[in-house]
């Protein structure tokens, strides 16, 4: 699953953060993926491990507070709506590239979007749609191992600028997006969102919803966050160590261009093989999970009492409104985002990743409560203090980036 994770918000925030700043900001690489560790970890462990036989993280929620859980799938839909935009984008313009750019290059892309949200809307009548997914993101994980990593060892590196990309720089700015935004981009982006909520439905189509799943729920996590930050670490050093390096890299021709300077026209094509399949595959995940964030948010908002159960075992996507939802608010309206008069794709990707950062302080407060509380767990797995404290810096990070997103952006 976290291999599904793997989004153009993870391409693009490495590959504008290594071209306009070289090393300077790998630090929020690193750091936003641990956070995401220790995030997603806490959220499958109360669904694994909470004291009242709940398999959802709404339910906790509700838990707290009745009205939260209706609060966050509102955030989550929001937000996904902003993720389709440029997901939805990106995924017409890799498509549209790839098949040779036939006619008007502008309306090229929107054509080419339209055609693939078509198919996803053929898509949603498909039961357990997002496992479907999730084997198409294994293999753009392995296309963008193979491509980035290859041309980061053929070119190599600079291990002291390396090291040193890893001491909390935050430079000033000089390419065409603020240093600051890309930082609350990448921890908005990678570290801690509401698509982190996602990996709910996850353990519960694999099935892995009791404390015995802990352990290989765990193992599951961390070889997909290894995947992640080879696949990131390999596309950041391929832009710092590219030519255009230090140019506003603003473009998303000039991210295909950061291969096909190296190693000729078969680079471009795998970054747009690349492309093509990390989108194609996020934006029906996302459309899905945020879809499902919301029912469910609502469902354990304005359930009866006593009536967890009930909402518990329901089966969201098979009612009419969930693909209504689905597929007129996260497929078809987010499409107009990819005429020709909209922000590029690379400008729409930073801005939402970086407004991403926002929710993510009260998600972590809830995640907190939920996991630190024998009200909530069972007694034997209540965090201990060392997984207290990495929430408390989890925490941190996401106010920090949170404050950056409201800053950077005004």
């Amino acid at each position: 699953m976290a291999l599904a994770w793997m989004s153009a918000g993870d391409l693009v925030s490495s590959s504008v953060s290594g071209a306009d700043y070289g090393y300077a900001l790998m630090w929020a690489l690193v750091l936003s993926l641990l956070a995401r560790y220790v995030f997603v970890s806490a959220i499958a462990k109360y669904v694994l491990c909470n004291n009242s036989s709940s398999s959802s993280i709404m339910a906790g929620f509700a838990r707290i507070w009745r009205p939260l859980p209706a609060i966050v799938g509102l955030c989550a839909f929001v937000l996904g709506f902003g993720y389709a935009t440029y997901i939805i984008k990106g995924a017409g313009t890799a498509f549209y590239n790839l098949i040779g750019r036939p006619g008007d290059s502008e309306w090229g892309v929107f054509y080419s979007a339209a055609a693939l949200v078509g198919v996803t809307l053929v898509l949603l009548f498909k039961h357990r749609q997002y496992a479907t997914f999730e084997f198409i993101a294994r293999a753009a994980a392995v296309i963008l191992v193979c491509s980035f990593g290859s041309v980061a060892l053929i070119q190599g590196f600079d291990p002291v600028n390396f090291l040193e990309g890893l001491t909390f720089q935050v430079p000033e700015t000089t390419g065409g997006i603020e240093s600051v935004v890309i930082v609350a981009a990448l921890i908005g982006g990678v570290g801690g969102s509401t698509t982190n909520l996602m990996y709910n439905y996850f353990l519960q189509d694999k099935g892995w919803l009791t404390p015995r799943h802990r352990k290989i729920q765990l193992v599951d996590l961390g070889v997909g966050m290894l995947v992640i930050l080879v696949i990131n670490l390999a596309i950041w050093v391929t832009a710092a160590e590219t030519s255009v390096a230090g140019s506003a890299l603003d473009d998303v021709n000039a991210l295909a261009m950061l291969l096909g300077s190296t190693i000729g026209p078969i680079g471009q094509v795998l970054f747009w093989l690349g492309l093509f399949f990390i989108t194609f595959t996020t934006f029906p995940a996302y459309s899905y999970g945020q879809t499902k964030l919301l029912m469910d948010g609502v469902a354990n908002t304005f359930r009866a009492r006593g009536a967890e159960s009930e909402v518990a075992s329901e089966d969201f996507e098979k009612k009419p409104a969930f693909r209504w939802l689905q597929g007129v608010f996260l497929l078809v309206l987010p499409l107009t985002f990819s005429l020709p008069v909209m922000p590029s794709f690379v400008e729409l990707t930073i801005l939402v990743n970086a407004l991403a950062a926002l929710a993510g302080p009260v998600i972590i407060v809830g995640i907190f409560v939920l996991t630190t509380s024998k009200k909530y767990m069972q007694r034997r797995y209540v965090n201990r203090w060392w997984e207290t404290v990495a929430l408390l810096v989890v925490g941190g990070v996401g106010l920090w980036a949170s404050y950056q997103a409201i800053a950077g952006i005004l």
